[in-house]
């Protein structure tokens, strides 16, 4: 496959040097390099086979004679070899599964042998049983395949070492009426479940989610001592019951996410509580996850009241789950160059649940658009805990940001456990080397509501004038909780 498709551009990467982690850096070196996917199990005389919802029973796998099912290639099939599936003549839909040896590929093509990249054209794929579509192994490449009517996932990840998974110019649509729920209801369509040792260089590109009332798109679930660095670019999600990225970490595991140039609208049909992105944190896991020009819209106003645009959980009490309760999680979480739009509920919420956690966000070079809080109350919000003196640390930097047109507070800082909290917020100017240059207008309750810690936000605009500071009650205070000097009289950008 072309090179091009594997490569961040140079904006992402100085992007990402400017504003990560060196750790992470290390993760996108390893995402970009220039090995193909699957070179390390690739044969000399790796074969090729082919696949066709067109072929009559009893075909040799051959081009001009191809399987009539995946079954077929599956059993004859070895470690690197490549299974073509040709597009249907008839639009006919290709129905089965396979389980893939390391370093084959599953790619969808057309008469002429091409890769179908282009989402209307991808070959049409479905299991009318209720297992899965595809299992991965090691250095897996999957592309040109149109994913269908999914009873159970349509990728999946588990009990193996799926490193090098590359999926790419896919489109996974719709559900089945009967499919393997999670707990809201909802099947996803690609699923990693990393239980022991380290998965890395796990990538899915340019691909499309639609359609489904009880669909879910991309889950990740790490738990024990794994790790898992995963790369995201260039997908695009709507009209979706469950979540476009759901990453999941629970015991002592570890995950890097990276989401670049994504695009979501209409998260959370069916009434639920599916917000588009979510580090889900458990036991003493930790996560750093980063993303960058993301678009988020919620046209329809899909979802129920907990339905966030971007969330940040980490789990805890009043959950009944104490097992999994929160610990010792870390998270650093990065928003950057991103536009969250009509969010249903809060824009972005960050909330902590659990003890002794440290908790780092940045969002940065972002616009908060509309929403209609009714967890935290901001479009920003950060609920920093659960339980009184929970031992959680939490920094949050802000800046070159926009939050106009909620129906509640611009920011929105709540200690629902009470007690002492250990947490900064830098909007401007304070130790957190924030520059300011937010801009806070049109938020129907106030620009910001605070608690307990004194924040810094100078050199911001708020519309001309001094902001009105409210304190937990909902109040007005003259208290100086909110360090905001010098005040803007002109905007600042």
């Amino acid at each position: 496959m072309d090179q091009a498709y594997r490569l961040l551009s140079v904006a992402d990467y100085s992007a990402i040097v400017k504003f990560y982690s060196l750790a992470l850096i290390a993760v996108l070196s390893l995402a970009i390099s220039s090995h193909s996917s699957g070179q390390q199990n690739a044969r000399s005389d790796a074969n090729e086979f082919y696949v066709s919802a067109d072929a009559q029973p009893g075909g040799d796998g051959s081009q001009p004679s191809p399987f009539l099912r995946l079954a077929e290639a599956e059993s004859v099939t070895a470690a690197g070899d490549t299974i073509f599936l040709l597009a249907s003549s008839q639009d006919k839909i290709l129905d089965g599964g396979i389980e893939l040896k390391p370093g084959q590929k599953l790619l969808g093509v057309g008469a002429n042998g091409q890769l179908q990249d282009r989402s209307g054209e991808r070959v049409k794929l479905t299991n009318s049983g209720d297992s899965v579509i595809v299992q991965l192994s090691l250095n897996n490449e999957i592309a040109g395949i149109h994913f269908m009517n999914m009873s159970n996932y349509a990728i999946s990840g588990a009990d193996t070492d799926y490193s090098g998974a590359y999926i790419h110019h896919a489109s996974f649509s719709g559900n089945a009426v009967q499919h393997i729920e999670d707990e809201r209801g909802v099947v996803y369509a690609v699923s990693f479940n990393g239980v022991e040792g380290a998965l890395d260089n796990i990538r899915i590109e340019d691909s499309s989610f639609f359609d489904g009332e009880d669909l879910g798109a991309i889950r990740v679930f790490h738990s024990g001592a794994s790790s898992g660095r995963y790369l995201f670019q260039r997908n695009t999600f709507t009209d979706l019951g469950g979540r476009a990225y759901f990453v999941r970490t629970r015991n002592s595991s570890f995950v890097e996410t990276v989401i670049l140039d994504s695009t979501a609208n209409n998260i959370g049909r069916g009434n639920r509580n599916s917000d588009s992105i979510i580090p889900y944190l458990m036991g003493q896991s930790e996560q750093i996850m980063l993303v960058k020009n993301y678009h988020f819209n919620n046209t329809k106003q899909e979802g129920n009241q907990s339905n966030t645009g971007i969330e940040a959980f980490m789990f805890g009490y009043p959950r009944t789950d104490e097992a999994n309760f929160c610990t010792a999680c870390k998270l650093t979480f990065k928003i950057i160059d991103s536009v969250i739009e009509n969010a249903y509920s809060d824009s972005i919420q960050f909330s902590n649940s659990g003890v002794n956690s440290d908790l780092n966000y940045e969002i940065r070079n972002t616009k908060i658009i509309g929403g209609n809080p009714q967890q935290g109350g901001g479009g920003i919000s950060l609920n920093l805990q659960s339980v009184a003196d929970s031992g959680s640390r939490t920094t949050l930097l802000v800046e070159n940001t926009d939050i106009i047109g909620t129906s509640g507070y611009g920011f929105a800082m709540n200690n629902r456990g009470g007690g002492d909290i250990s947490a900064t917020a830098d909007f401007g100017g304070g130790a957190l080397g924030s520059i300011g240059h937010n801009r806070f207008s049109d938020n129907a309750r106030g620009e910001i509501r605070v608690t307990g810690k004194q924040i810094s936000a100078s050199n911001n605009w708020w519309g001309g004038n001094n902001p009105t500071i409210y304190n937990a009650d909902n109040v007005v205070t003259t208290d100086s909780k909110v360090v905001y000097t010098p005040v803007l009289t002109e905007n600042p950008r």
